[in-house]
């Protein structure tokens, strides 16, 4: 699989609604890390200021990242977390399907 579209492409849970690419859930962590790691350095290790930099630092940062993110998750189809995810998916569609021409023949 390309390394775009697996990073890039919404996930679809067994419901089929879409929930984050793995690029959005992977940058939080790698966000938090890189900017502590910066921050660190200028708390000069007041651990109370070094928290309130990080989250002051990496708060606006998420907030782009995740849009930049959401600029090129569209280009991609999305794909189910698990396959069992898709075949519960399909399942539940083609029950309402049944019901719907059950009910009008």
């Amino acid at each position: 699989m390309e390394l775009g579209r697996y990073a890039f492409a919404a996930r679809r849970d067994h419901k089929g609604m879409s929930t984050p690419s793995y690029a959005a859930r992977w940058f939080l962590p790698v966000c938090l890390v890189i900017v502590g790691w910066w921050a660190w350095g200028h708390a000069s290790g007041n651990t109370v200021v070094w928290a309130a930099l990080t989250v002051m630092v990496a708060t606006p940062a998420l907030s782009l990242g995740w849009y930049l993110i959401s600029l090129v998750s569209p280009r991609y189809e999305p794909l189910y977390i698990l396959d069992k995810a898709e075949r519960a998916h399909k399942a539940r569609i083609e029950r309402k399907r049944a019901e719907e021409t059950a009910q009008h023949p």
